[in-house]
């Protein structure tokens, strides 16, 4: 097989998947299972695992790493930071840029397992008027792998139209009107997509996400610095 779908349950990725059921006998889907995943959308992932013949169940420590390497965060109040902490001696959680904690646990170990298959051609779910993407386009090779965006050109209203036509079952979250995947439960970031998404865990994992952004919040008014 000479192909990899990069599925992580969200509706542009289940997109592409049905974009390519007629392949899904010769195709890998691959999923990247960060550690922090939810009880319910593991079961969902199991559940396309028991469908798909080329299903790849990829893993990180995302409990781990977020130990040794600090929170996710929006804004880095650079007190918190490795070097920050050694500086001033910050006694404060440990914080990192979000983008430092999705490349850690999500994007690099993904694109490694995805280069261990051996494969020349790479399918996502990216689409042109996403606010977060890769700077990457649809037919570009990098070290000898094409990346393809079937989905490209699409609005988000024809991803969902799509999925309704072909009678998809969209992740948990949707319909509860979250608008991020579900990566990581205890996520401290993206907090301009991610608000529906906290709101909805369970109490006691929301509350203790609660507690981080606080203590987060603060640190940021605290090294805020008004000229």
């Amino acid at each position: 097989m000479d192909t990899a779908l990069q599925f992580s349950g969200g509706k542009d990725s289940l997109a592409c998947l049905y974009l390519n059921r007629y392949r899904w006998d010769d195709i890998y889907v691959v999923w990247m299972d960060t550690g922090a995943c939810y009880p319910e959308m593991m079961d969902y992932m199991m559940g396309w695992k028991e469908r798909l013949p080329h299903f790849v169940h990829l893993r990180s420590d995302q409990p781990k790493n977020i130990e040794m390497y600090g929170w996710p965060v929006d804004v880095v109040p650079v007190e918190n930071t490795f070097l920050g902490k050694l500086i001033t001696g910050n006694e404060g959680p440990l914080m990192r840029s979000h983008l430092e904690c999705c490349a850690a646990n999500i994007w690099v170990p993904l694109h490694e397992g995805i280069k261990q298959l051996g494969v020349t051609k790479v399918i996502k779910g990216q689409r042109g008027n996403d606010r977060r993407k890769s700077t990457t386009n649809s037919g570009v090779v990098i070290d000898g792998v094409e990346h393809i965006f079937p989905i490209q050109d699409w609005s988000e209203y024809e991803v969902f139209e799509y999925l309704k036509s072909v009678g998809a079952e969209l992740a948990p979250g949707y319909k509860m009107g979250e608008k991020t995947g579900r990566d990581c439960w205890d996520c401290t970031a993206y907090l301009d997509d991610n608000r529906e998404r906290i709101h909805n865990l369970p109490y006691e994992q929301r509350e203790e996400v609660m507690r981080r952004i606080n203590i987060i919040n603060d640190a940021v008014d605290q090294q805020k610095v008004i000229v």
